[in-house]
Order: structure tokens, then sequence, then C-alpha cells
């Protein structure tokens, strides 16, 4: 069991998240500094991190499954 088959899942789901976020438009009215691409960025980490740790757990039952298995 790699730490490479078990930390790329989880990564790449938190990047598809970012990237998702980066894609929604910016909340706020003009001129409040809550429409930047950094405060975006920011906020969707509410939604990243949880994602990252979801995806992780399920990364590691998997390979635990799989190390019992075979």
């Amino acid at each position: 069991m790699k730490f490479s088959e078990i930390i790329m899942p989880p990564v790449v789901v938190y990047l598809v998240i970012c990237l998702i976020g980066l894609l929604l438009p910016e909340g706020g009215p003009k001129g409040s500094g809550y429409d930047t691409k950094i405060w975006n960025l920011y906020i969707i980490q509410v939604y990243a991190i949880p994602g990252f740790l979801i995806a992780l757990m399920v990364s590691l039952f998997a390979n635990r499954k799989k190390k019992t298995a075979g």
C-alpha cells in the first residue's frame, strides 16, 4: 500500500472542488470586498476540506479492504 495510492484520490477531489468554486461567480455586492477570486477561494475551503477528509477516509477504507483481501 503506497502513500500515493492513498493520498492522490482525495487531492484530486480537493482540486476539483476548488476548480468548481473558481467557476462560480463571486458573491456579495460590488465594492464590498467579497467580490474577489481570493475571497471566493477562501470560502470554497468550507466545502473542499470536508470533501478531502471524506475522500481520504474512503480511500483508507478501500485500501484496507484491498490489503486484507489479497
